[in-house]
């Protein structure tokens, strides 16, 4: 019995201790698969996701009872056996180590075979130091997998092309899948639901100095001291013809294409792995010396191996994480505080947060001190405290990004719903704004005989929308950096951002709940923005019930309103139909799209009206809204298009401590009456 790992392999002890843990051992290939997109069936939540372990891909192994062979898997049901695999308790490990209880990154919760292939589901630990890897696998960035198997029986037949002996494991048994940078079986990776993309390129690792896999002696796989000499085969007589030159010559020029071609494969896959100087020089001596790809690529992985960083040392609050640049340590912190703080973040920092999850907010203040040079750091966190709030001090940066990175976090999906009928118009500063309405820009003429093109005129009662700060603060003081207390502050900047949607939502709807519904006052009349009047006519004379014949006079009376030069405004097709949570029903039965059997019973309106369900639209009042770019009604905007709370920090003035403010730049307002319809409801 034979066991093995595919790609990936076991990791014996580097002879020199500054290079990281070597790749597998001899016989054990690798192969690698550009990403394309992150994987789709990870689930960040239960932390699992679905691999390919192997499709049976030829790759050259090493058994001692045999040598160096050219091995298959048989893929099939009978040939594999499945029970310790799909035990549920298989381990997950780090590039085949087994060596130290760390290197068990998860387990194989289900395995089997589908379509000549191999599929798992992997569940992954939720420690520290598991972590970093996770989130390779779940941003896209680590797909390849490696099985750990024992072959039983061997199946030997030559290949039909090339005549090589090729040895089919018939009996074979899968016990542990590994995470490695690059697999032997080049489909055999994370899954995703998209294509995978085209393979890449294939090293095997180098000859010499490598321990060959344990081997255990079966029946079926008697040791080959004790197999006996292969008979000679029988003579045969020959007939010598004259060679054919020419075949023989394009036979040789058809190898030489193929090697070279072969070699050109692997270094231009190995090219991002060790720079394109090594790159070019590897394929120059190949080419020259006539290596076969093989060596080729056994050269390119040397060589990857020898420029590979060393391996990576816990980060420890003593020491910190390293000589990393001060800013990519400050977001992984403000990271950390965030994800610690927020229930639900999503930490965008590729997983480097996961250094500093337990790190006290003046175990990071030592450590921002460290990497920007300073010497003799305290570590007493009083101390440590009064440091924070130097005008040198990163203390207040780390703040205001954790706050900023919280803020957008509870603020981006709100997504208040007045957006859908306000038009966003940004302002370039807090002066007064006009707006054109529709119609406020002279109709075009035609070109005159002699060339003068006639002037037109500017309505002069565009509407003005003022642009509003609104804010907020908090105090993080040195008593709260001394007992590891950020709680006011988290909590803070965790509700904020949701508070301000909800604020621009009750500010917008307050404008147009102004005068019963009928909204504020315009410049041009002066009116309200509904009305009965001719100056108006968008709203109804009497309130109605939600019905589709009133549906059909608001959409009529819309599309009936002219620009200021007499002409029909175009509104488009689709419109909003904005009600209260007590119309939430008609509203939905109007615009819903339903099977009819009879034309008097379709549904008109559906697919042209969409229902808007906002709480505070009160009683039974009802509105229609055209699509706002075509006649906006009203607007909204942000100073200088940053949509969103602002966070600041300063210092507090005679006291130790840190102000964390939150500013808003928000503005909305009325412009024009014409692409909206209003009934109070009955």
């Amino acid at each position: 019995m034979t066991e093995t790992t595919d790609p990936g392999g076991s990791d014996p002890a580097p002879a020199d201790p500054a290079l990281p843990d070597r790749l597998p051992p001899d016989g054990q290939s690798i192969t690698a698969r550009r990403a394309i997109t992150a994987p789709a069936t990870v689930d960040r939540a239960a932390r699992t996701v679905e691999v390919v372990w192997s499709t049976g891909a030829r790759a050259r192994n090493f058994v001692p009872s045999l040598g160096g062979i050219t091995e298959e898997l048989d893929m099939s049901p009978n040939a594999v056996r499945m029970a310790q695999l799909g035990s549920g308790n298989a381990p997950v490990l780090n590039t085949h180590r087994s060596s130290d209880a760390r290197d068990v990154l998860g387990r194989v919760i289900a395995a089997r075979l589908e379509g000549g292939r191999g599929h798992a589901r992997l569940q992954f630990s939720g420690a520290a130091d598991v972590e970093p890897l996770w989130q390779r696998i779940a941003d896209g960035t680590l797909r390849a997998v490696s099985i750990g198997y024992r072959v039983h029986r061997y199946d030997q037949r030559p290949d039909p092309v090339s005549g090589e002996m090729i040895y089919r494991a018939v009996d074979w048994e899968p016990f542990e899948i590994s995470i490695v940078p690059i697999p032997v079986d080049r489909d055999a990776q994370v899954r995703g639901a998209a294509p995978q993309g085209a393979p890449s390129f294939a090293i095997e690792p180098a000859l010499d100095n490598e321990e060959p896999p344990m081997t255990e002696t079966t029946p079926e796989t008697p040791a080959a001291p004790s197999a006996p000499p292969a008979a000679s085969p029988p003579a045969t007589t020959t007939v010598e013809t004259p060679p054919d030159l020419e075949a023989l010559r394009a036979e040789a020029q058809r190898t030489e294409r193929e090697r070279i071609s072969g070699i050109d494969t692997a270094i231009e896959a190995a090219r991002a792995l060790v720079g394109t100087e090594t790159a070019t020089h590897i394929r120059r001596e190949a080419v020259e010396r006539g290596w076969h790809p093989d060596q080729a690529r056994r050269s390119l992985f040397d060589a990857m191996v020898k420029s590979a960083a060393p391996p990576a040392i816990p980060a420890r609050p003593e020491t910190g994480p390293g000589n990393d640049s001060p800013s990519e340590i400050l977001d992984a912190m403000a990271e950390a505080l965030a994800a610690r703080s927020m229930p639900g973040y999503q930490p965008q920092a590729a997983g480097r947060h996961a250094e500093f999850m337990g790190w006290r907010p003046s175990d990071m203040i030592g450590e921002l001190l460290r990497v920007r040079g300073e010497r003799n750091v305290p570590r007493n966190p009083t101390l440590l405290a009064e440091r924070a709030f130097h005008t040198t001090s990163d203390f207040p940066l780390l703040l205001s990004a954790a706050a900023n990175k919280m803020l957008l976090a509870a603020y981006q999906p709100a997504a208040p719903s007045y957006r859908q009928i306000f038009l966003r118009r940004d302002f370039r500063d807090f002066k007064p704004h006009r707006h054109l309405r529709v119609g406020d820009f002279p109709t075009l003429m035609p070109l005159m005989e002699n060339g003068e093109i006639q002037a037109g005129t500017m309505s002069e009662s565009q509407e003005i929308v003022l642009l509003q700060t609104f804010a907020r603060r908090i105090r993080v003081t040195r008593p709260m950096l001394v007992n590891d207390d950020l709680g006011a502050f988290t909590d803070f900047a965790a509700a904020i951002g949701r508070r301000v949607a909800d604020f621009e939502n009750a500010t917008a709807y307050a404008l147009l709940n102004q005068a019963n519904g009928d909204g504020p006052t315009l410049t041009n009349g002066p009116a309200a923005v509904f009305g009965t009047a001719a100056a108006r006519l968008n709203k109804a004379a009497a309130g109605s019930a939600l019905d589709i014949n009133n549906l059909a006079n608001g959409r009529a009376a819309i599309l009936r309103q002219k620009t200021l030069d007499g002409l029909p405004i175009s509104v488009g097709n689709a419109m909003k139909l904005l009600v209260g949570p007590s119309l939430e029903l008609p509203a939905r039965q109007l615009t819903v799209s339903v099977g009819a059997t009879q034309i008097s019973h379709a549904n008109i309106y559906a697919g042209f009206v969409q229902p808007l369900v906002e709480p505070l639209i009160p009683n039974n009042r009802w509105y229609l809204f055209a699509d706002p770019p075509t006649a906006p009604v009203y607007v909204y905007g942000y100073l200088n298009g940053a949509e969103g709370p602002q966070v600041t920090t300063g210092p507090v003035s005679g006291v130790d401590g840190v102000e964390v403010s939150v500013i808003f730049d928000f503005g909305v307002g009325a412009i024009d009456w014409r692409g909206a319809w209003f009934n109070p409801g009955a």
